[in-house]
Parts: structure tokens; C-alpha cells; sequence
């Protein structure tokens, strides 16, 4: 049986003969890093060269069947497969975590790269579960991209278009699950499939859908198992949502906030008095939108626009008793303009309630005291 680590000797052994003082760490991931190698496992190489360098020695091969990649890491990338910014939380932080070290210039370098391991672990702590769940609701872009590539894919009726994209709505789903559960997955896609059960928070019935996803001949039945799996990962993401704390006070959320409200609100006037629909609909959807998650992050820890439906928002809102602008035909221009005065009237009393000042000055002279 080859003996991979004498290979991987072969490999340090040279590297550091001839570009020794341009590589800061050689290490290895993969099965034989988590123990789990079979006979015929390839092995994971790979070097981090020094900042700014480029050492010319990666390179794949095969002995005796058995594949050896030794690719260049660098620390910024790293650190991106560390954060999970660079391919994805749910697979690219395991290379971080299980990362073993073959040589390391420094003691310097060997910490390093161990502040990096300490980046995945923590980002699995309690504490970072709001900013986990926000970067999970922003995830969720990717699934409805892929659900759309898909239904264009049923639609022109190409079928390895589907199964591809049926495979992208897969990932995305993991990518989102892995983030809200704070939890990443040791090796690629294929095994992730067999470690559903690290994912606390998913939907019950997901891997009867992937498997329909995988395994179908029917592009309906793909679609509706891509659907059900899109909208079973979407109530999990809303409910971790909704768990989370308030972002800010009222006061925190709108200090020094009126005065851009009350241009959008200009804005929205002048529109509906030159007559133009399109200008006033825009203007109306952007002040009450903004307003409405501006009030929603001061009752939950994370509304975003992207996400969320206008009415998962909207709570606070409606509960002022703020006018919905946005159900007015932007025709009846003067119906729009009196309910845009009418919302201006309660925001400026709500405001002062609070104690939050509209950081509005008649002049000069007043704004030169206030300072």
C-alpha cells in the first residue's frame, strides 16, 4: 500500500529546498486529517505562501492511482475559507478546521494559522447567532435565483438544465441551513448528504424531497420538490428571524433620521403634483418601505428587504396606525398626497413621544447653537 505521507515528505522536502523563505505553512485537510481515509484516499495538500509571493511548485498528480493536489492557499483566502465569505460556509470552513501542519516557517506562522481555527470555532458560538441568522436570510437570494433558473429550465423543457438546477437549489438550501445552524460540514457535497442530522433547524421532510430532486425523471416533480424544499428552508429562516432581539431603541434607530425621510416625502409631493404615476409609485413604495424596516428593527434583530415580504415588516407600521400609502393608485395623485401629509403628521408626533429630535433649524444662526 503507498505510504502518502512519504509522498507528502517528498513534497515539503522540496518545497522548502527551493523556496523555503516563501512558504509559510505546508499542511493537509481532508479524510486523512479527519481520520476517516480508506484505502485509495487521495490526500489534500496544500502551502500558504508568504505575503506577497508566489512560489511555483503546486501541482496535481496520480501514484498508483491514488491523487495528490498540492495548491496554493493564501492567508487572505484563508481566512475567507475560515469566515465562510469564500465558497460558502457550509463546506469551505472544514479545510480551516482541519487543517494539519506538515511545516511551518515560524511559530509566528503556526499561530496564524491557529487564530484562523479560532475564527471557524467561533463563529459556531451562541454568541454569534444573529449575525449567523442575517447572513443565513441574505443566503436566501441564491435559493430563489436557483429556483428561477430552475423554472426557466422546466419551461424550455431541457432536462439536464433542470437536474443542474435542481442540484443549485440543493446547495443553496444547505448553504442557508449550515449558516442558521451555525454548523459547517466536513467534506464535500456528496458525504454532506449522509450529515443532514448536524442541521437542528431544517425542514422535516428534506431528504425525501432531495432525494426526488436527485433521483426524478419528472421535471414537475423536481420543481415541486425544489418549491416545498425552498419554502420549508424560508419558514425555518423566519421563525430563527422573528427569535431574534431587537436591533436598536427607537432613539438609536432614528436619530438624525427625519430629515432623509422628509426629502423621500418631497419627493413623493412633488411627483403627485406634476401628475407623474410612476414617480409617485416609486416614491410611495420607497418611503413606506424604508420607514417600515427603520420601526421593524426596533421590535426584531434582523428585517431585511431582500427577504422578507413587506408585510413580515410592516408590523409596527400598521401598528401606529400609519397610512398605506402603497394601496393608493398613484392616479388618485391628490388622495396620495393628503395620506403622505397625514403619515409626515404621525411620524413627527410619534418622534417627539419619544423624544427624538426632527433636527429641523429655521436658520443659520439656530443650527450654529445647536452645535
Amino acid at each position: 500500500m503507498l505510504d502518502v505521507f512519504a509522498v507528502a515528505e517528498l513534497l515539503v522536502s522540496h518545497a522548502v529546498r527551493t523556496h523555503g523563505d516563501d512558504v509559510d505553512i505546508i499542511g493537509y485537510y481532508g479524510s486523512y486529517a479527519q481520520r476517516a481515509a480508506r484505502e485509495g484516499s487521495d490526500l489534500d495538500i496544500f502551502y500558504i505562501p508568504r505575503d506577497g509571493a508566489d512560489p511555483p511548485i503546486a501541482r496535481t498528480f496520480s501514484i498508483s492511482g491514488i491523487l495528490f493536489d498540492f495548491w496554493a492557499i493564501r492567508w487572505e483566502t484563508m481566512e475567507g475559507f475560515a469566515t465562510g465569505r469564500i465558497r460558502g460556509w457550509a463546506f469551505a470552513p472544514a479545510i480551516v478546521h482541519h487543517a494539519k501542519v506538515l511545516h511551518a516557517r515560524s511559530e509566528e506562522h503556526r499561530d496564524r494559522l491557529a487564530e484562523l481555527k479560532q475564527r471557524v470555532a467561533d463563529l459556531q458560538k451562541p454568541e454569534a447567532r444573529p449575525q449567523m441568522i442575517r447572513r443565513a436570510l441574505e443566503a436566501f437570494a441564491r435559493v430563489l435565483a436557483s429556483l428561477g433558473n430552475l423554472r426557466l429550465a422546466c419551461a424550455d423543457r431541457e432536462f439536464t438544465d433542470v437536474r443542474h438546477a435542481g442540484w443549485q437549489v440543493i446547495k443553496s438550501v444547505l448553504e442557508c441551513l449550515a449558516l442558521a445552524n451555525r454548523t459547517f460540514f466536513d467534506r464535500g457535497l456528496r458525504d454532506s448528504l449522509g450529515q443532514l442530522d448536524r442541521l437542528r433547524d431544517r425542514p422535516a421532510d428534506m431528504e425525501p424531497l432531495i432525494d426526488s430532486i436527485a433521483t426524478s425523471s419528472d421535471p414537475s416533480c423536481i420543481l415541486d420538490a425544489c418549491e416545498q424544499l425552498a419554502l420549508g428552508t424560508r419558514g425555518i429562516l423566519r421563525k430563527l428571524q422573528d427569535s431574534l432581539p431587537a436591533e436598536a431603541t427607537p432613539r438609536e434607530q432614528f436619530h438624525q433620521a427625519y430629515p432623509e425621510l422628509k426629502d423621500t416625502l418631497r419627493g413623493l409631493l412633488a411627483a403627485c403634483e406634476k401628475q407623474g404615476p410612476v414617480a409617485a409609485s416609486a416614491e410611495a413604495w420607497r418611503l413606506q418601505s424604508e420607514l417600515s424596516s427603520m420601526l421593524a428593527q426596533t421590535e426584531r434583530g434582523a428585517g431585511d428587504s431582500a427577504f422578507n415580504l413587506y408585510s413580515e415588516l410592516s408590523s409596527v407600521y400598521r401598528q401606529l396606525d400609519l397610512p398605506d400609502l402603497m394601496q393608493f393608485s398613484p392616479e388618485q395623485s391628490e388622495a396620495l398626497a393628503s395620506q403622505a401629509k397625514l403619515l409626515d403628521e404621525k411620524l413627527r408626533q410619534w418622534l417627539r413621544e419619544h423624544a427624538i429630535g426632527l433636527q429641523e433649524f429655521g436658520s443659520v444662526e439656530q443650527f450654529r447653537r445647536s452645535l
